[in-house]
Formats: C-alpha cells, structure tokens, sequence
C-alpha cells in the first residue's frame, strides 16, 4: 500500500501525539524535547503545538499506522525563511521514500509561501539525517545552530528556494509561457548541430513546449526530452512525444548520450549549484560528447516577472566566470561567447564544451 501523507489540524491532536511520542522514544537524541516533556501533556498543549499560524504539519501513514512525520513553521523573525521541524520516519519505513516525500511536500508549502530559503536543525552526530537532507537539495551553513548540553552545537542547514519557486511559476504558467515563445528555434540548436553528426542521441535539458528538440529531430538528431515542470511533460506526452520529468539540481540525467543541450534552463541554476549540474551532464555524456548552453549575462542574481507576469529567478554570468565554473566541472574545448541579438533587452551567452577522450 502507498504512503499517505495527511495535513492535520489541531483536531488531529490524537493522532500527532501518538507519532510524535513514538518518535522521541526511537531517537530520543534527534529531538531538542524529551519524551518525559510530552509524554502526560494534556490536549490543550498538543492542540496548541497544532495550531502554529501558517504552519503545516504532516503524518505520513501506512494503511493506519503512522509512519512519520514532519512540520513546515514559518520563521518569526524572517519573512523570506521557513524552518522544518519535527522531522522523523519510522525505522521500519526508512529506505522507502518517506522522508523524501515529508520533504518534498513541505518544500512544496515554504514555495507557496513565497519564502526563499527553507532551514533545519540536525544533531551534528547524525549523520544519517544529513545524508539524507543532503540528497533534498540541503547544505550545511557555516555558523553554528543552537548549543547543545554537552557543548557542541546543532548544525544548520539550509535548501534555497529561488529555484523551486521559479519550477513553481513554470507549473502554473506554462500555457502562458509557450504562447509567449517564439516560434523560430534557438541559435543553439544550429551551435550543436555543427558540434555532433547526425544520429547523435542528445538528452535535451529544460524542453519547455519542445520548439527545439522538434527543429533538432528534424535535422536527423535523436532527442530525450525532459524538463522540470511535470506541466511541459504532460504537455509533450499530449503531443505524443517521449518525455520524463527531471530537476537538473536533483535528478539522474541517465549515461550514453553524445550531447547535453541546455537552451535558457541553466540561468535558472544558482551560482553555488551550477558546478555540480555540469558534472552530472559531464558523466551524462560519452567521451568526446558535447555541452551546448545558453545562459544570461550580467552581474549577480534577480527576479523578474517578465513574459509569464509570475515571478522567476535568474543568475547571471560573465564570460570568465562561467569559463572557470565549466572548466571546474571538468569539460575541456570550453568556449564562451557573447550571444546577443541586436536591439535585444538582455544579453546572453552562449557556451559550448566536449568531454576529453578516453586515453589510448
């Protein structure tokens, strides 16, 4: 039977207190509260720990039996961050996706909110915790967490959100989005083309409305489709195309191909992530395969409504910059040029790379 995740409220006060108790007896160091702190509360004090203002709080079920939990509160001082709490999966159920999809689901609630970094709490000895934060998109801050009795400090850890919120508006915005985009395929299909023969399999990033994997098809080039929006996946298997659903941050981008091809996807990536993006497309492709991208040129980061009237967030590169970041990631043959078109209101870049050989 699947897991259930359910959204309780202050009623649901019985079924919380039966999961939370379980929790901090199983790992009664994982939690700042003790067992004996719980264990005789009476209803008023769990329905008030239910009815935290704009916080959510979940059980994840199997059948009838609860097999964790997980509760997204947001943060009282900061209006951008949200904090997850309360995080715990049975160990019967561990290994089966639960604490991904706690995650997921709070992660889905803080972008809703509008907040930009969402922010735990984890024993700096649990390792298996931070593991598996690690793996949802969390990284480790530099500055201690809170102090713990025997001295040391919890760490903190934090998942930014600039790019699931902008995931977010691809959902929503879609059909607005593919009415707003050119019908003339990109320049960077015909940068690949030059780049690859013809049979070439090509794992095309970010497909959107799929303009341009039709236009590389047509050219002889055999294209895999993805993009992160499950909206333009449902929308290309409409259109009788082959497509799956992948986070360029998160996802498996599969092996064999002989090109990766990122057309206006990657500026989406922040700065800090964008080198371990290209390394899974490096081991994506076959030795001599080819990194074709586009990306915006500038300074710094910033958000804009423009062409879906919903906010998406942008990271911007200069030449030298994002030259040392493909390099860091392990591609050689690296070119970055400037790709602007005349009377445009943004710049571009264009960046194109192979995988060296394997040596003789």
């Amino acid at each position: 039977m699947p897991i259930e995740l359910r959204v309780l409220t202050a009623d649901d006060w019985q079924a919380w207190r039966r999961v939370r108790l379980a929790a901090l007896a199983e790992a009664p160091s994982a939690f700042g509260s003790r067992l004996a702190d719980w264990q005789d509360a009476p209803e008023a004090r769990w329905r008030e720990r239910l009815s935290i203002p704009g916080a959510l709080d979940l059980v994840a079920v199997d059948g009838d039996r609860p097999v964790g939990m997980a509760s997204g509160v947001p943060d009282e001082d900061d209006a951008d961050v949200a904090e997850l709490i309360s995080m715990w999966v049975d160990p019967a159920a561990r290994r089966q996706g639960v604490a991904g999809a706690l995650i997921a689901r709070v992660v889905d609630w803080a972008v809703a909110a509008g907040r930009a970094d969402l922010r735990l709490s984890v024993m700096p000895d649990n390792a298996a915790a931070r593991r598996t934060y690690e793996r949802s998109g969390f990284v480790v801050l530099d500055r201690p967490g809170d102090l713990l009795p025997d001295g040391r400090h919890e760490l903190l850890m934090r998942r930014d959100l600039r790019a699931d919120r902008t995931l977010d508006t691809y959902e929503q915005r879609a059909g607005t989005y593919t009415a707003r985009t050119p019908v003339h395929r990109a320049a960077l299909v015909d940068d690949l083309l030059a780049l690859v023969p013809a049979g070439a399999r090509v794992l095309e990033l970010g497909s959107g409305p799929g303009r341009d994997a039709l236009a590389l098809e047509a050219a002889g080039l055999r294209v895999d489709r993805t993009d992160g929006a499950r909206s333009f996946v449902e929308q290309l298997r409409a259109e009788g195309h082959v497509a799956r659903v992948l986070d360029v941050r998160t996802g498996m981008f599969g092996s064999g191909y002989d090109a990766v091809f990122a057309n206006a996807v990657l500026l989406h990536v922040q700065r800090s992530e964008l080198t371990g993006v290209l390394r899974r497309a490096l081991v994506a492709v076959r030795p001599g395969g080819v990194l074709a991208a586009t990306l915006k040129r500038g300074d710094g980061d910033a958000w804009s409504t423009a062409k879906v009237d919903r906010a998406r967030h942008f990271t911007y590169w200069t030449e030298d910059e994002l030259a040392q970041v493909v390099v860091d990631a392990g591609w050689g043959d690296v070119v970055v040029r400037e790709t602007t078109e005349p009377g445009a209101g943004e710049r571009w870049l264009t960046v194109t790379a192979h995988r060296a050989e394997d040596p003789r």
